[in-house]
């Protein structure tokens, strides 16, 4: 059951029991592959982030950030590049997963993300948005396509104009596709 909710923002708020398997193993995936085996933080990937950032090895280790240190920096008005927000933030990570299940930590970082265009926040919203239908009725790449773009909603979004290229979405869409094929989420 969808709920619409005003105020700042724009959303459309979806259970987690609506979104289609296929979009949680393509955000998985693509934000955080080991998400349903760590405990908030991703200590391996935090560790490549930080070596990475003074030996520049990779540009594919990204921020280090899992899913739910992502939910947590999206509800938080903090937003410097601090190590002291960054501690705090695995400590918030910690302390959600030892209140929240798996599942629940999806379902609220999947209807508060921003997803693009004009104020367009949750994947329920986004697919009315992007394919002009319900949320659980989406194929597989269209599920990639909401992951891929959530790496950088406005510069894949195809109603923004000629810098945005269909040639740049699908390469995005095919790089979550592919890794949904390696990670396949057995937790869902």
């Amino acid at each position: 059951e969808e709920e619409t909710l005003y105020g700042s923002e724009n959303r459309t708020w979806a259970q987690y029991s609506d979104l289609p398997g296929e979009l949680v193993n393509a955000f998985v995936a693509g934000e955080d592959k080991r998400f349903f085996d760590h405990n908030g933080v991703d200590f391996r990937r935090t560790f490549s982030a930080f070596v990475n950032f003074f030996i520049p090895i990779s540009r594919s280790y990204g921020g280090g950030s899992t899913i739910t240190q992502q939910l947590i920096k999206n509800n938080s008005t903090e937003d410097d590049v601090k190590i002291q927000r960054k501690i705090q933030e695995m400590l918030r990570a910690w302390n959600l997963e030892s209140k929240k299940s798996k599942e629940e930590i999806l379902e609220l970082y999947l209807n508060i993300i921003f997803i693009g265009g004009n104020d367009i926040n949750g994947v329920a919203l986004g697919s009315i948005y992007y394919f002009d239908k319900d949320v659980k009725d989406l194929s597989i790449a269209e599920c990639a396509y909401l992951a891929g773009i959530n790496h950088s909603p406005n510069n894949y979004n195809p109603y923004k104009g000629l810098e945005t290229t269909p040639a740049k979405i699908s390469k995005r869409t095919i790089t979550v596709l592919s890794q949904m094929k390696k990670v396949k989420c057995e937790h869902i």
